[in-house]
């Protein structure tokens, strides 16, 4: 049986007693995937549908160009393979899933550097002159969110936390 640390509250696990992904886990994974909600909030629905201008042009500061938005999206895949391993992660998951989740911090301190990196694919491929002030304040809560991954106890600890493996019974 697994025992409970006497670091975190007993409301900060599961029915595992595994440790629950924190608040501030969770942001940093809304930032990471920045790309997807403001895809998803650009679609237009149908023939002849209005443009949501407001959306669209924080997508254009953001991301001046498509290959911009989609080295974006492309950057953001560790997180997305956070939530799925977030979503399996119980005693019968598959190795796959534990490794992913084993190396949650690494894959998603990747994510947010590549992000940081795509900030400046605009001005190398020459979309724009120079970075916008959204793009600073991205590269410094991208810096905010690294020293969060790399030095919080809690990020950790959550990512060496996963159910033990179900045990085979031998049907005898």
């Amino acid at each position: 049986m697994k025992l409970m640390s006497n670091l975190y509250d007993y409301r900060d696990y599961d029915k595992n007693l595994n440790l629950k992904v924190s608040f501030g886990l969770w942001l940093v994974i809304l930032y990471l995937l920045r790309p997807y909600i403001l895809m998803i909030s650009t679609i237009r629905m149908g023939p002849g549908a209005g443009t949501v201008k407001g959306v669209d042009g924080l997508k254009q500061i953001i991301y001046p160009d498509d290959f911009s938005l989609t080295l974006g999206i492309l950057a953001t895949l560790p997180a997305l393979l956070f939530v799925i391993a977030w979503t399996r992660r119980t005693p019968t998951a598959g190795g796959f899933v534990r490794n992913v989740w084993r190396n949650g911090v690494l894959m998603l301190s990747i994510a947010v550097l590549l992000n940081i990196v795509i900030i400046f694919v605009p001005i190398l491929t020459g979309v724009i002159s120079r970075i916008h002030m959204l793009g600073w304040l991205q590269i410094i809560l991208s810096l905010i969110v690294l020293a969060y991954l790399l030095f919080s106890q809690r990020v950790k600890d959550t990512f060496a936390d996963f159910p033990a493996e179900e045990k085979k019974s031998t049907g005898t």
